[in-house]
This record gives structure tokens, C-alpha cells and sequence, in this order.
């Protein structure tokens, strides 16, 4: 989607964009200026919410990463036995599934995101869902 067909940003006024792609904006509630990257911008950018059920931060169709959430058939044929029990409760993504390869359980009863692994936003969420007491 090119910038000129991108909805404006109902948080951000756009008030320009230099040659290297860095956008300079407003916030619009607080006035402060910014630089940004198209990256960063995207950021501001509200999730569409589901077509389903209207939900726009996480729903029984889709987790908060926006990716669909498997159904029990998919979740017995793509998840590992020791997840599904958690899949079937909480719902997982075919992404988590590969979030969940890099989640070990420490010496401390709790669950970690292993050593030197880059996260996002949703290992971090599927991290503190399983530590969650029963």
C-alpha cells in the first residue's frame, strides 16, 4: 500500500517525508513533534478489527499478533503434545507454534524465553500466559 493510498492516522498528522523515508509527524493529542521511520509509523497503525466478531485486539478467531488462531484439528495435526492442552484452552497460531520452540521452563519452575532468542510482543504474551497459576 503506497503512502498515498494509506488511510491517514487518526493519533498521527503527517507533516512530511524526506528522501530517506523518514516521516515527520504531529501527535495529535499532545502536539509533540516526531521523526519517524515507515516502520515506526505502521506502529500507530490500529489493527482492522476481526470480520467475524468485530473484535480488534485479540479474539476467539485471531490472537493479538492478528494471525488466525487453529482450530482443534489443526492443533492435533501442527502442535506439539505438550502444548495442546494450553492450545486447546487459550488458542494458538501456527506462529506460536514456533514461539513456543524457543520457551523452556527453568530450574525455577517457570517459564523463560531461551537465551540469546529475538522476541516479539506475543512470545513475550504466550511467557507470561503460561506462568499464570491454575
Amino acid at each position: 500500500m503506497s503512502d498515498s493510498e494509506r488511510p491517514p492516522n487518526p493519533r498521527m498528522e503527517l507533516l512530511s517525508r524526506s528522501a530517506s523515508g523518514l516521516h515527520y509527524v504531529r501527535e495529535k493529542k499532545s502536539g509533540v513533534l516526531r521523526r519517524l521511520t515507515p516502520d515506526e509509523m505502521l506502529d500507530f497503525e490500529d489493527p482492522p478489527p476481526c470480520e467475524q466478531c468485530g473484535e480488534q485486539f485479540g479474539c476467539e478467531h485471531y490472537n493479538c499478533a492478528r494471525e488466525p488462531l487453529l482450530a482443534e484439528a489443526e492443533i492435533d495435526a501442527q502442535c506439539p503434545e505438550p502444548w495442546r492442552a494450553f492450545a486447546r484452552e487459550l488458542g494458538i497460531s501456527s506462529n506460536d507454534i514456533d514461539r513456543l520452540r524457543v520457551i523452556e521452563k527453568g530450574r525455577d519452575g517457570e517459564y523463560h524465553v531461551a537465551a540469546d532468542v529475538a522476541t516479539d510482543i506475543r512470545t513475550l504474551e504466550l511467557v507470561l500466559l503460561l506462568n499464570e497459576p491454575e
